[in-house]
């Protein structure tokens, strides 16, 4: 069993240590667990700036709990702010999202929707007969899950987003686990559509990007 509470800074790293694709390396006093499909790490515990600059050399996203360690990377840093919802009763009642089903996917998100695809029921917004928005669950732990949309450019500022992650958390609640929404202080749609979504932060953690 994962050493670390269940918590939304975690969800990822319980999400990781249930994968059988994912790895763990111990670090000193602390560990990292990642995932090289999705190009994740997650660093946790007592480390080392030595042990981050190393794993930084790898071509994933990092995720640390504390600033410093993230400047240590060498990688442009960024806070994400944690959000949980605390009265999922009142997420907004809209209709129009519905599973994807098995489906081509759109060129500009195959490779992510495919892996998606294998882990939890992605939920859909059609235009014009084509699937245009999506919301999955790409990591899960014991009771939690994280909240991912994407939207095809076409089809931004239509509103979809809502739609479909009110469908996913609601698919998702109703199998006992709460839903957690991060996303980067720059990410301002995304911080917007959380708070119509009824989500309140409660936490961050340091993202560290990857070498472009």
């Amino acid at each position: 069993m994962l050493a670390l509470p269940d918590v939304p800074r975690w969800v990822e790293a319980h999400g990781i240590a249930a994968d059988p694709e994912g790895w763990r390396e111990e670090l000193g006093g602390g560990f990292a667990l990642g995932h090289d499909r999705a190009r994740l790490i997650v660093v946790a515990g007592e480390v080392e700036t030595e042990d981050v600059r190393r794993l930084a050399a790898r071509p994933h996203v990092i995720l640390v709990e504390r600033e410093e360690l993230a400047r240590a990377t060498g990688r442009p840093v960024e806070r994400a702010i944690l959000h949980s919802l605390p009265d999922p009763n009142a997420l907004p009642d809209y209709e129009g999202a519905v599973p994807l089903g098995d489906g081509p996917l759109p060129a500009a998100l195959a490779d992510e929707l495919a892996w998606a695809r294998g882990r939890s029921p992605i939920w859909s917004a059609w235009v014009d007969g084509e699937p245009v928005c999506f919301a999955y669950a790409p990591w899960r732990s014991a009771g939690l899950f994280d909240v991912s949309v994407d939207t095809l450019p076409g089809a931004r500022q239509m509103g979809l987003a809502t739609v479909v992650a009110a469908a996913m958390i609601r698919d998702e609640r109703a199998q006992g686990r709460e839903p957690v929404w991060g996303a980067n202080e720059s990410n301002v749609a995304s911080l917007r559509l959380a708070k119509r979504l009824g989500f309140e932060p409660v936490d961050e953690i340091w993202v560290c990007a990857p070498p472009s």
